[in-house]
């Protein structure tokens, strides 16, 4: 039996959530605190716990509330008045889109300038290759990675922003961009749906990534080479040992050739399993609470290889900084199926093939 010994009938809100929740799932004991409300319930009494769980928390999130489902000593369901959040316009994504074309635009004119021919209006046909063949390429991979994670998304009716594309101070040889990312408005309802918001950028990116892999391949080996400076050197991920694309060290690289490399080598960065990276969501809508140990063991493996690449160290200590743990979805209890089990497997070969342990050498 329920009991409201403790609830201010009082406020109208107070009660609207308590009818709101008992109208999907079976209380013993509800108590009201000042920041939340807790509704213990027996797993007996509620068999479709899991389906009532998420219909509840979709309506209950558009009303401004957290709903959190925890199965510990006590099984209880809680819920929390969510933070007000005030949403950026579109228009700050269309600005940092055009400030990043412009910042990989001023690095591929430098990386494009060796195979440009001399001549009057060199100047203009160096910046239209930057942008077709670095600019362009860099751009939508990491586009399509970021619009699979907003697809999906949509799809587990979780609210996102459109992409922010990062600018990065226009340096003569960087590539420009800090990268791009797309900010969930909503928590993550499930492990499942975690893990597939999670995966679906690193899927899409790679795929998007692959066939230019070719392209930039063929044009590497027939684009006429005017001038002979290599600024660094890069080192293949795997794929590229296991495709045979391969270039030799000793020749500049071609723009689409720099723009493919980052994009493939953003998918192993984007999957190390450690706080909010896209790793982060997957391990730990796979493993749950488990996952701060392999983040722990991640750690230790960039320290290591860190003793060979310096860069790896600056990673790990900022990842160290930012955070290694990953807070859990509203329902953290329910396991994940045969889907995510497949995706979790496909990510962790898209890791092995996207991964360089020394990725760059002056």
């Amino acid at each position: 039996m329920d009991s409201d010994r403790n609830i201010e009938l009082e406020n109208p809100k107070v009660r609207e959530v308590v009818d709101l929740v008992k109208n999907y799932i079976y209380t013993y004991e509800i108590e009201v605190n000042p920041l939340s409300i807790k509704f213990m319930f027996l797993d007996s009494d509620n068999p479709l716990i899991t389906k009532k769980f998420s219909e509840l928390s979709q309506k209950l999130i558009s009303m401004g509330y957290i709903p959190q489902m925890v199965n510990s000593y006590e099984h209880y369901v809680q819920v929390s008045m969510g933070q007000e959040k005030k949403f950026v316009s579109s228009k700050v994504n269309l600005i940092m889109l055009i400030l990043t074309i412009l910042s990989t635009l001023y690095a591929g004119y430098y990386f494009t300038g060796d195979f440009i021919k001399p001549g009057a209006d060199v100047f203009w046909r160096t910046v239209l290759y930057g942008f077709v063949f670095f600019t362009l390429p860099l751009l939508t991979i990491l586009g399509v990675h970021e619009f699979g994670h907003f697809i999906v998304a949509r799809h587990y009716k979780v609210r996102a922003s459109l992409p922010f594309f990062i600018p990065f101070i226009p340096l003569a040889y960087s590539i420009g961009t800090f990268g791009a990312f797309i900010s969930l408005r909503d928590p993550f309802p499930n492990r499942k749906v975690m893990t597939n918001i999670g995966a679906a950028g690193p899927i899409a990116g790679f795929a998007t990534a692959f066939p230019l892999l070719f392209v930039a391949n063929y044009l590497q080996k027939t684009m006429p080479l005017y001038h002979h400076f290599i600024p660094y050197f890069l080192h293949y991920p795997f794929i590229y040992h296991i495709l045979g694309l391969l270039m030799p060290v000793t020749t500049p690289f071609f723009p689409m050739t720099i723009s493919v490399w980052v994009g493939i080598f953003a998918t192993a960065l984007n999957l190390f399993p450690v706080g909010q990276l896209d790793g982060g969501h997957i391990v730990r809508g796979m493993l749950g609470r488990k996952a701060i140990y392999l983040s722990y063991f991640f750690i230790l493996v960039l320290f290591y290889l860190g003793l060979s690449y310096t860069g790896w160290l600056l990673i790990a200590i900022l990842v160290l900084f930012l955070g290694l743990n990953h807070p859990p979805a509203l329902d953290d209890t329910s396991p994940i199926g045969a889907l995510e089990i497949g995706v979790g497997i496909l990510v962790l070969i898209l890791f092995i093939l996207s991964f360089t342990p020394v990725p760059i050498y002056l």
